[in-house]
């Protein structure tokens, strides 16, 4: 199992890309008073019919021809399970897919949810053509992200450090140094 939640969501947000999604929207809801993490995870690729997502729970079931396993949605649904937590996936053929997992915050087995902007510049670089939007909400504080804000500067690997600080920057001061 990853050790980060922020793997987990680089790695739905890349299975909706391979699918062909040029728009990939990530929102976590971190609500403390229901002790409740939401990760939502919404593409619009080419989505999945019945007889896939029956099986996509399955970790030796996978559409790639590169590898015999997917693994990423079994570790989720394995993580749901041992936390109490939820795994929900809809998928609708020619609309997209949307992943949302549930977790119970104070379970000791629940991963943090680790380094998101590594994750999000990653996930920018990597696919330049795709916009990757975020929304993370803390009680009554909101942090987002759009990929189309950063685009232009993405190529010029001079730029790449003072944007990550500045991504860093913010976040941080939205965390309040409080990691979940």
């Amino acid at each position: 199992m990853m050790e980060e939640l922020s793997l987990h969501i680089l790695d739905i947000a890349e299975n909706g890309i391979n699918a062909g999604a040029n728009c990939v929207e990530i929102e976590v809801d971190i609500e403390k008073s229901k002790d409740l993490m939401t990760i939502k995870v919404r593409d619009n690729g080419k989505g999945m019919d019945s007889e896939i997502l029956d099986k996509i729970r399955d970790p030796f079931f996978t559409t790639r021809t590169t590898r015999k396993v997917g693994l990423g949605v079994s570790f989720l649904d394995e993580l749901a399970e041992l936390t109490g937590g939820r795994l929900d996936i809809d998928s609708t053929p020619g609309i997209g897919t949307t992943v949302r997992l549930e977790l119970p915050i104070s379970h000791p087995d629940r991963p943090p949810l680790g380094d998101i902007i590594s994750t999000l510049i990653t996930l920018s670089m990597i696919n330049t053509e795709v916009r990757i939007t975020y929304v993370e909400r803390r009680d009554d504080k909101v942090w987002s992200f759009d990929s189309d804000q950063i685009k232009d500067f993405l190529t010029d690997y001079s730029l790449l450090g003072k944007i990550k600080e500045i991504l860093y920057n913010s976040y941080k001061d939205f965390i309040g140094g409080e990691l979940i």
